[in-house]
């Protein structure tokens, strides 16, 4: 059971949506020209058809999750223990899924979209995404995201394998 909690911490540690949330604190809103209102931002949103973007990202991102766990713990587990990891993984991905689907999210990024960027910029980005190359664009996006996870992974694995045994140096003290 231990070693579900430390992969869970893992998980959770070593997750995109932490690093985007340190990334966030860091990063202060630029003022806005003309703000763009609700409108504009929809319209963006769809040509960049976000909705399926996030959902594809989401999956891959649950991957990624699934193959460094399973990489780092799969041969450290019996068999009863990797089904109560199995489980675990499972309800995770539900409940993260239900927090992070774009019915939860659209509200938000619609708001930070309107908050960051103006007008002018929200319809440049539009009409930019709307196009042929802004489209193909767009369609590469998550095989050069996945790839790029697929190069840094090596690293992933690196460090996970040293906080791992960070983790149970200090829980065997």
């Amino acid at each position: 059971m231990r070693c579900i909690g430390l992969s869970l911490a893992l998980l959770f540690a070593f997750s995109p949506a932490a690093l985007a949330q340190t990334t966030a604190q860091t990063t202060a809103p630029a003022p806005a020209a003309e703000a763009a209102d609700t409108y504009d931002v929809d319209r963006l949103l769809q040509a960049m058809d976000m909705q399926s973007m996030m959902a594809g990202m989401q999956q891959q991102m649950q991957g990624a999750q699934q193959k460094m766990l399973t990489d780092a713990f799969g041969a450290d587990l019996d068999a009863a223990a990797r089904a109560r990891m199995q489980e675990a993984m499972a309800t995770s991905n539900a409940i993260i899924q239900r927090h992070l689907s774009w019915e939860a999210l659209a509200p938000v990024v619609r708001k930070v979209y309107a908050q960051v960027f103006s007008k002018r910029e929200v319809q440049a980005m539009t009409a930019f995404y709307s196009s042929p190359e802004g489209a193909s664009i767009l369609k590469k996006s998550p095989q050069a995201m996945g790839l790029t996870m697929q190069e840094i992974q090596p690293a992933m694995q690196a460090a996970m394998q040293e906080v791992k045994a960070a983790i149970e140096q200090q829980a065997a003290k």
